[in-house]
């Protein structure tokens, strides 16, 4: 174990801030508690850690082996407790309950066998295993808790990814969970620097930890900057179910309707207000709000978002073909056509007009005309 005066005074700050933060959490009020008791749970288990592992002594060791080693037992609770952090806090269905279980086996076989045979092996109460197979067994544990955190990071990004997608299909605001993109690079970050350390050690005859002295930095970061987000963003825990829709039976839509949305979209151009929602346009239309949906879905062929943005990319289009707009950059008009950010616009552009932005200028003439004359 790597020993230094500087990194147990880091530990004991960290261990204290976590208890903070775990008060403030849980005293939290929001509608998304499941997500905040995971976060709470893994924050907890690691600042037991780490202030296990600021007051470590190498004389205890033998004969304290089997407590000492306990909050190890986070190397196979971290990674499916921030796994089901990131479904709850993303509104998806977690595994069902005699399910669910299957993820704490690893824990609880760790606590239960391996970590009492190590232990106890370890303070000599047992003597069936040599020095050299303890080091082996702990080799073994390390490589298991390499491919559990490496596992569920990946299942978990997988459902992130996903929810993002599904996201940008359905709002034009932008993402509030997007600070969960640079957590997992950081964490890949941190797993290939354990993987790294881990191959050296296990090929060296003396060991060097300070590969895992980064890890431990790089984990109790990761666990923080969670905690701290969803402290200073409650928006977070907010955010929206995102469930198919189901199409249901086709029921025929007053032609008038479809007309007069057209109208009031190009005489009045709600799309340019940036925060514009289906019940203030449903309002403004004096037609019910589900009844709108069913027109824009039917009557255009697009969801809501897909249909303003249609207005959006034409209203550009005719700002960059005028003169007078050529002392704008093409960020500007996004914003006056009504984006908010320019990977909304981004995004919307290319799905409308099949390219990007940037492509869109080499050969505007073509595209501009076959838009511009397209009825949304």
């Amino acid at each position: 174990m790597y020993q230094n005066e500087w990194l147990d005074i880091i530990l004991i700050a960290g261990f204290t801030q976590g208890l903070f933060l775990c008060f403030v959490l849980w005293k939290k009020k929001q509608a998304n508690r499941q997500a905040l008791l995971y976060l709470i749970a893994v924050l907890g288990l690691l600042s037991l850690l780490m202030l296990g592992r600021a007051t470590f002594q190498p004389s205890f060791v033998q004969k304290f082996a089997t407590v000492i080693m306990l909050p190890d037992v986070i190397l196979f609770l971290g990674g499916p407790l921030v796994y089901f952090f990131t479904l709850s806090l993303l509104r998806q269905k977690l595994p069902s309950k005699p399910r669910i279980y299957l993820h704490y086996l690893p824990a609880i076989f760790h606590v239960a066998v391996v970590n009492t045979t190590v232990g106890l092996n370890l303070n000599g109460t047992w003597d069936f295993m040599t020095v050299a197979q303890v080091i082996f067994c702990m080799f073994v544990i390390e490589a298991a808790a390499i491919i559990s955190f490496l596992g569920y990071f990946l299942v978990s990004f997988r459902a992130y990814y996903r929810y993002r997608e599904a996201y940008y299909q359905k709002y034009a605001a932008p993402f509030l969970g997007r600070f969960l993109h640079p957590f997992f690079v950081l964490a890949f970050s941190m797993i290939g620097i354990w993987i790294l350390g881990f191959t050296y050690n296990y090929s060296m005859e003396k060991p060097d930890y300070m590969a895992y002295v980064i890890v431990w930095f790089l984990l109790a970061a990761l666990i923080y900057f969670l905690a701290y987000q969803v402290y200073f963003h409650p928006a977070l825990l907010e955010l929206p179910e995102l469930r198919e829709e189901s199409a249901g039976p086709e029921v025929e839509i007053p032609a008038e309707w479809v007309e007069r949305l057209a109208r009031f979209m190009e005489k009045e151009k709600p799309f340019l207000n940036q925060e514009i929602k289906i019940g203030g346009l449903a309002e403004a239309l004096n037609i019910p709000k589900h009844e709108l949906s069913r027109v824009i879905n039917q009557g255009f062929g697009k969801n809501f978002f897909d249909f303003i943005n249609s207005y959006r990319i034409r209203e550009f289009i005719a700002l960059r073909q005028d003169k007078r707009n050529n002392h704008l950059n093409i960020l500007e008009l996004a914003y006056q056509s009504g984006f908010n950010s320019k990977s909304a616009f981004n995004r919307a552009f290319r799905k409308e007009a099949g390219q990007s932005p940037s492509a869109y200028l080499k050969n505007s003439r073509p595209v501009a005309a076959a838009l511009q004359n397209e009825k949304p």
